[in-house]
């Protein structure tokens, strides 16, 4: 069975729970105290090479990464979930985009907002003093309004269902953490009411 390496608020392992639901795969989770710093260990390394959650034990295979993670997953055990041509360009050209610009924009500003500004400079691995908020509200706002575009012109990211939905939903799902109004962005709240109608899907809180 599966192991996952998870922490309840981290948006990044939410995205690979509600996958694993989605899919009806079972799995045993291990919480690891990312505020403890139990992440930061040796023992873990060997399963996650930057220390980081989520990551997963399939059998001895570790795979970390929720990227990585959610592909892994697809590809052994839900392929339906991986846009075919033409549309596999559109699908990691989005995950792309929850690995580049969520992370660096909405991510960032949500931790500010969750935990203290010394835990979150902390855990972006910069002092206190170099938090650029007004910055990461900029961004953030961007950011939206680029995926509402894309968002009012096709039902999903890649046109069809996929991984990249998940991926950029690990976040956007937890938008209001954010202080944002998401009623703002009339696509993104379709979108995700679309995602929550799936079989099988569970939400930020919901631990399965």
């Amino acid at each position: 069975m599966i192991t996952l390496y998870d922490h309840p608020r981290s948006g990044n392992c939410y995205k690979v729970r509600l996958f694993l639901s989605l899919i009806n795969l079972p799995y045993r989770r291990e919480f690891i105290d990312v505020l403890a710093r139990k992440n930061q260990t040796d023992a873990f390394e060997r399963i996650s090479a930057w220390r980081q959650v989520p990551a997963i034990d399939d059998d001895g295979l570790a795979v970390w990464d929720s990227h990585a993670i959610l592909l892994y997953l697809a590809q052994k055990h839900a392929p339906q979930w991986l846009a075919p041509l033409p549309h596999s360009a559109q699908m990691v050209s989005w995950i792309s985009v929850s690995a580049n610009e969520i992370a660096n924009s909405l991510q960032p500003l949500r931790l500010t907002k969750v935990v203290s500004l010394a835990e979150a400079a902390h855990h972006l691995g910069v002092s206190e003093a170099m938090l650029d908020l007004n910055g990461l509200q900029q961004r953030t706002d961007r950011l939206l309004g680029l995926i509402e575009k894309r968002l009012g012109a096709s039902p999903w990211l890649a046109t069809v269902p996929s991984v990249a939905d998940i991926a950029c939903y690990g976040y956007l799902a937890l938008a209001e953490e954010a202080e944002i109004d998401v009623n703002v962005y009339p696509a993104i709240s379709a979108w995700r009411r679309r995602i929550e109608e799936l079989p099988g899907y569970v939400a930020p809180g919901q631990v399965t």
